[in-house]
């Protein structure tokens, strides 16, 4: 299980790594996302290591969220300038979201001939 939290992390630092040496706009924690899934895609097999630390960030996923309901609780006065916005893309994502995961669970289930 060690082993897969320190791909992550590597993927996470060569992200923000490529974030910082380009001045890109994209953040470097989605940089290295997407590294990793070019390196899984080509792959084509994921680690039982990578599998059980993934397995076990998603299970406590509500926990990373706290920091950012925090944050948002002492920036008041901001979010309610920007609540178009936010809501916009809480929509938006949400239907992104939606499709995707639909598209995925379809493409994965055959149905019985």
């Amino acid at each position: 299980m060690v082993r897969g939290l320190l791909v992550l992390f590597f993927f996470q630092w060569l992200g923000e790594w490529i974030s910082l040496a380009a001045q890109a706009p994209i953040p470097g924690p989605v940089i290295g996302m997407l590294l990793l899934l070019l390196a899984l895609l080509i792959s084509q097999k994921v680690s039982s290591d990578l599998q059980q630390s993934s397995h076990m960030l998603v299970q406590h996923l509500s926990l990373l969220f706290l920091p950012a309901g925090v944050g948002i609780f002492f920036l008041s006065e901001q979010v309610l300038a920007q609540w178009p916005a936010i809501a916009a893309a809480m929509v938006v994502g949400t239907f992104i979201s939606l499709l995707l995961s639909s598209w995925i669970v379809k493409s994965q289930v055959k149905p019985d001939d």
